[in-house]
């Protein structure tokens, strides 16, 4: 059995039974504003302050600055780890647009997770490939081969992305499926009450709690709660199903 790579994460560790497989890539996809980033940065910051496992925080969508700045407003120091050389941020002024800025191997990626000792890896979000690659053949070849690096390097990733539709009329990309775990975020709706949930669909390698559970944003982070049951999907006559 795999090692467990610890979220640290109130709650979604005991819904993974007992955190995400190491080694494998976990695609996290929900619409904008359910906590994407939010979940990602947790699970890095942890990594490197309760774990001692050095993280990098890849990002086309905001700046070093910026994810600083974010972090920075939940209590998660990202400067600090910076500093020591545990925590390295990739964020857009890295890239220009053209295939060459992680180099066609991905040889800028492969250097630092050698250097740093790496262990986790964010991708936020996959529309990276979108930017660098311009034809449908280019970015999916290349979304196999950053998973092969990732796989082959023994990091444990977890990549971010977008949903555009709403549960559960959700759509799925190649990413989807060459991932080794999936996990949803999505708004249940009752009348004027919007509650976020948590949806844990496949982890190979690993035994998973696979019932949809609320979580909420707090000052310090996500919070999981694996032993409810969404108050909206309740009222709307539970979640069975669904």
């Amino acid at each position: 059995m795999k090692r467990r790579i610890l979220t640290g994460i109130p709650g979604l560790d005991d819904m993974l039974g007992g955190g995400f497989p190491e080694g494998s890539s976990i695609v996290l996809s929900a619409p904008p504003g359910l906590g994407k980033s939010n979940l990602a940065m947790q699970y890095l910051y942890n990594g490197v302050k309760d774990y001692d496992e050095a993280g990098i925080y890849l990002t086309i969508e905001e700046t070093t600055e910026d994810v600083e700045e974010y972090a920075s407003a939940f209590g998660w120091d990202f400067k600090k780890y910076e500093a020591n050389g545990k925590l390295t941020v990739l964020g857009r002024e890295i890239f220009g647009g053209t295939d060459m800025d992680l180099g066609m191997d991905f040889g800028i990626l492969r250097d630092i997770i050698d250097d740093n000792n790496v262990k986790r890896v964010v991708l936020d979000s996959i529309t990276l490939f979108d930017y660098l690659f311009r034809d449908e053949t280019s970015r999916r070849l290349h979304i196999v081969r950053f998973l092969e690096l990732m796989k082959k390097s023994g990091c444990t990733t977890l990549i971010t992305a977008e949903q555009h539709k709403t549960f559960p009329a959700m759509e799925y990309g190649p990413e989807h499926f060459l991932s080794d775990g999936l996990i949803v975020l999505f708004w249940s709706k009752y009348k004027a009450n919007n509650e976020r949930c948590i949806w844990i669909t496949k982890m190979r390698g690993a035994k998973i709690n696979s019932d949809i559970r609320p979580m909420k944003i707090t000052n310090e982070g996500v919070v999981v709660y694996p032993s409810e049951v969404p108050f909206t999907l309740m009222k709307q006559g539970g979640s069975d199903g669904i």
